[in-house]
């Protein structure tokens, strides 16, 4: 069987193997399609629209495709085989194996981000309050197009309005899954071997929740823009130099997530 035929076969075990994981995509997708940015051209704050509430989702999902029986507790190996046992005894490339995974995990949770880019197009203009005089210049001048308005309803601060807005936060959505995706795979793939990774991953994985709130309050101490804030406007000031970067890292990224993996499984 060549290389294709045997990736295709693969990836088919992997859809089918578990149905389970493709309810999560309910769990992933319902904050994007009921609080998304494209729900309306106006926001009161900026800040909560460029946080991504589920992106702590994008840990269980990996976990439960790439290494269910060394990532999850007790007896939810059972509810969420990966077919690893089935697959030792059968003479597979192990690197396209994994690539299976990481192919069907992108699948899982891309889907929700591209949806809600589609879904964008239909109202893609932005109208958004922000407050902070200095996120404001930040805006302006680094996301083109933005200027200001007149609150119509009779706020001081004025709306800052950006042509194609909702697009733009709907990319932003899609690049921080992206990167999180990279960034899961690799801790797991680097606790793999060791003997207490279950408890360190999900350790780190539930600290990761409560981390943006600290940098947010200290931000809001110094007075100064949240973190999240000034990295869109980077974002936004230059795409094509971020997405170049971030292919490059998930193509280099995932080649060496490949061979670590066949190493660890041999």
């Amino acid at each position: 069987m060549n290389k294709m035929k045997q990736f295709l076969a693969l990836f088919k075990f992997q859809m089918t193997i578990n149905p389970f994981n493709w309810f999560m995509i309910i769990a992933l997708a319902s904050p994007l399609l009921f609080m998304g940015s494209f729900s309306s051209s106006y926001h009161p704050n900026l800040s909560s629209l460029l946080e991504v509430q589920n992106l702590f989702f994008v840990g269980i999902i990996a976990t439960m495709v790439i290494a269910p029986e060394k990532l999850q507790f007790g007896g939810a190996t059972t509810v969420w085989n990966s077919g690893t046992e089935f697959l030792l005894t059968r003479a597979i490339d192990r690197p396209l194996h994994y690539r299976s995974k990481a192919v069907f995990l992108y699948v899982l949770i891309l889907l929700a981000p591209l949806a809600g880019i589609i879904y964008s197009t239909k109202n893609p203009d932005l109208k958004v309050t922000e407050y902070s005089q200095s996120a404001q210049q930040l805006c302006l001048s680094h996301v083109p197009g933005s200027t200001l308005e007149r609150d119509p309803g009779g706020s001081s601060s004025p709306l800052i309005v950006i042509p194609r807005g909702n697009i733009l936060i709907e990319e932003w959505h899609l690049w921080m899954f992206l990167v999180a995706l990279f960034a899961v795979q690799a801790l797991i793939l680097v606790l793999y071997p060791f003997k207490h990774r279950l408890w360190i991953f999900w350790g780190l994985l539930f600290s990761s929740i409560f981390v943006p709130l600290f940098i947010d309050l200290a931000d809001i101490r110094e007075q100064t823009p949240p973190h999240m804030e000034s990295l869109f406007f980077l974002f936004a000031a230059h795409q094509a130099a971020f997405w170049i970067l971030t292919a490059l890292t998930l193509i280099l990224g995932q080649l060496w997530c490949e061979r670590r993996f066949a190493r660890l499984e041999q």
